[in-house]
């Protein structure tokens, strides 16, 4: 291994991407796609919003969220409703259906990962995880790319 391989920066992706990999297949086996129950956690998180921003929020194009939005509401995991401050506008929300749905995607990932916890990592590992994690949500709601530009004007 190189040195280039150790960095700080590139042991923490190899982390992050291992343990994604690892959540992503304690999912529970169904239909739904991990775009899916990334929009409904949005919806979930953020409240109801507009195709076009639930667009900017997930970092996709407008034709995929379309077709997106499309079959969540075909299957009954989100609704739509006009904006009461703007009757042109049309916002998402999720529904009860869609609440569950999230609710037992993630608590399939939550259970393997306590479980992961508990059976490997000591008392004082699991603090400093916590500790970890704090600060890897932190960095998360970065915005590097729009930070960068501003420093460009």
């Amino acid at each position: 291994m190189s040195s280039s391989d150790d960095t700080p920066a590139t042991l923490i992706l190899r982390s992050v991407l291992l343990l994604g990999r690892r959540l992503r297949a304690a999912r529970p086996e169904g239909p739904h796609s991990l775009s899916t129950i990334a929009i409904l956690a949005t919806l979930r998180r953020l409240g109801p919003m507009p195709a076009w921003r639930l667009a900017l929020e997930e970092h996709l194009q407008p034709q995929s969220v379309t077709r997106i939005i499309a079959a969540l509401e075909r299957d009954g995991l989100i609704s739509r409703m006009r904006s009461k401050t703007d009757r042109r506008e049309i916002k998402l929300s999720i529904t009860p259906h869609g609440r569950t749905v999230l609710s037992e995607d993630i608590g399939a990932r939550r259970a393997w990962l306590e479980k992961a916890m508990n059976d490997r990592l000591t008392p004082e590992e699991c603090k400093r995880l916590m500790e970890a994690s704090e600060i890897m949500l932190k960095l998360s709601d970065s915005h590097i790319e729009d930070e960068a530009q501003s420093g460009e004007e």
